[in-house]
């Protein structure tokens, strides 16, 4: 199946690249952020540092998003029921504040939308580098280095989406930094990414550390990697009594909240915008975010290339 899977994606590539799948522009410049594999390479949070860099140099970002695993159709804004646009849109606006983000299958058409209400003037596009239909200036793709080591099996036996050799179609690709993994050796111009805890939130606001010891706490995630969200909780000295994994953008119910014990339940952020509503348990959760090394090399190698071609 892989195999056939992998010649499905090699036929996509080179209809776009004759011109017979066509590719739509939009009227302002558009940035993708995207990868190679099946999430947790840590996409939303480079999404999130481009919109806050561009924002602060008078640009009026708006970010693009498929909205995975959302319950309504065709082309919704983001404002504040997460089901309507999905957990990482809902993340996005919930960070970015009066940053539009605009949610739709397909991207050009939720582009249009934004542009026609002149919510900004230049795009982002989440999880965008296999979404060739639109055209970009810019491809980021966002590499986890101990995934890159271990092969390109592709879907569906494995978490490829493309192989390896598709990221010379990037400008640029951002690495995760991992301590003792090495970064790969790529043919684009590459910029080490490090993950930095901002600390434990509650309702939006910090909760000091130290308010958690001696409490029984029970640590969960619903994303694709949550082994490393674990280790981030410990890292801060905080020891949970049980860690449970689910399912990426698992849609928790009141039981399942109910049935995790302990006295204080502590979570990602993508997870708590999935728990509105759900629950009467206090909960907690760890705002990580995305430090680029040499962020302002990798924003003028974006903004030239958007707006000189070069």
């Amino acid at each position: 199946m892989s195999r056939a899977f992998g010649l499905l994606v090699k036929a996509r590539a080179r209809l776009y690249e004759s011109g017979i799948l066509p590719t739509r522009r939009l009227s302002y410049p558009v940035i993708s952020v995207g990868n190679l594999t099946l999430g947790g390479t840590g996409k939303t949070p480079i999404v999130i540092a481009i919109a806050e860099q561009l924002r602060d140099r008078g640009f009026r970002p708006v970010i693009l998003s498929r909205g995975y695993r959302r319950v309504s159709r065709g082309i919704v804004i983001a404002e504040s029921d997460w089901e309507q646009c999905g957990d990482e849109p809902m993340l996005m606006k919930q960070r970015l504040g009066n940053v539009p983000v605009v949610v739709g299958a397909d991207r050009y058409e939720a582009g249009l939308v934004a542009q026609q209400k002149q919510s900004g003037n230049i795009f982002i596009l989440d999880d965008g580098f296999q979404h060739r239909h639109l055209h970009r200036d810019f491809d980021i793709v966002s590499i986890d280095p101990i995934e890159w080591a271990e092969g390109e099996a592709l879907l569906p036996a494995g978490r490829w989406r493309e192989p390896k050799s598709a990221i010379a179609r990037a400008h640029a690709a951002c690495v995760q930094e991992i301590e003792g993994v090495p970064g790969p050796d790529l043919s684009v111009p590459t910029f080490a990414v490090r993950t930095e805890i901002e600390g434990i939130y509650k309702d939006g606001a910090e909760v000091p550390v130290a308010t958690l010891n001696g409490r029984r706490i029970v640590a969960f995630g619903g994303i694709a990697k949550p082994e490393r969200f674990f280790m981030a909780v410990r890292s801060m000295g905080i020891q949970p009594a049980e860690c449970v994994h689910f399912a990426d953008h698992h849609r928790y119910s009141t039981r399942e909240l109910e049935k995790l014990g302990g006295e204080l339940l502590l979570t990602t952020e993508k997870d708590a915008v999935r728990l509105h509503g759900l629950t009467s348990r206090p909960f907690c959760y760890l705002r990580i975010s995305a430090k680029i090394r040499a962020f302002e090399e990798l924003m003028g190698l974006i903004l030239r290339k958007c707006f000189t071609g070069r």
